[in-house]
């Protein structure tokens, strides 16, 4: 087990074994999660997000619903661009 002190900036030294261990390089982003007792330092890497594959679930109308996105925000902008002309011509 390797300990590591705290600076009086917040900062943390990750001992050597462990950043080699698990890909902790210069760079790389951490998260740290609460955990009971403690907490757990860990990277954000290729694996870290791989654990979130499958946990949504798609009902197969994604495309349709952000095509009706996008046409109701050119309907929008349309009607904010015409405004705008209305005005310029008074």
């Amino acid at each position: 087990m390797e300990t590591s002190v705290l600076t009086s900036k917040g900062q943390l030294l990750i001992p050597k074994r462990l950043r080699k261990k698990y890909g902790i390089e210069a760079g790389v982003k951490v998260i740290f999660e609460e955990a009971e007792g403690g907490v757990v330092i860990r990277p954000i890497n290729d694996q870290y997000f791989k654990a979130f594959r499958g946990i949504l679930t798609s009902s197969g109308k994604l495309k349709e619903e952000i095509k009706a996105m996008k046409l109701d925000e050119k309907k929008l902008e349309d009607r904010k661009l015409n405004i705008h002309k209305t005005i310029k011509k008074k």
